[in-house]
């Protein structure tokens, strides 16, 4: 599938919570439940990819960014890191003789200089159910009915929760 607008690769906005930390940028995915970190190469590219710059405006902002050359692709190993996370809004549509480039090929080819390869790491979250936070059993039984909580029990295998006992105390189970 080609983009609608040919090259110009346009990142997606909705669904999505970013965080910028130093080096790094964490996107989380609310549509698929999926966290990455992209370092500072890729999070440039993806941050820049508005629907108006092409692969060589982006070669040259990332290049003026670092003050460093850029080769196009760089961009392109980029573009197909940030398509495989479902991080831009449509397809990219590669360019007639240029295959797609894996970071090893870039090294080997030389074409780096000085700038970071594009980076995306996919990060596991957690599940809702993992979230909770744990209290140690005597905390649990201290707690007075109704509200056991339901927490998680720190000192308890998978499965163990602080619930109601009885009429009036709470212990992890």
């Amino acid at each position: 599938m080609k983009t609608s607008n040919g090259n110009l690769p346009k990142a997606r906005e909705g669904d999505l919570v970013t965080r910028q930390i130093p080096g790094e940028l964490l996107v989380y995915d609310l549509e698929r439940h999926k966290a990455f970190c992209l370092n500072n190469t890729a999070a440039t590219v993806w941050k820049n990819c508005n629907g108006r710059r092409n692969v060589p405006q982006l070669a040259q902002l990332l290049a003026d960014t670092n003050k460093s050359r850029v080769d196009e692709k760089v961009i392109w190993l980029a573009l197909d890191q940030l398509e495989k996370s479902n991080l831009l809004c449509d397809q990219v549509s590669w360019p007639a003789g240029l295959a797609r480039l894996s970071r090893r090929d870039l090294v080997r080819i030389g074409v780096l200089g000085t700038i970071a390869l594009p980076l995306i790491t996919m990060i596991a979250s957690p599940a809702a159910a993992q979230t909770g936070t744990a209290i140690t059993t005597s905390a649990c039984n201290a707690r007075s009915q109704p509200n056991c909580g339901g927490n998680p029990c720190s000192n308890g295998g998978p499965g163990t929760h602080c619930l109601a006992q009885g009429v009036s105390n709470c212990s992890c189970k």
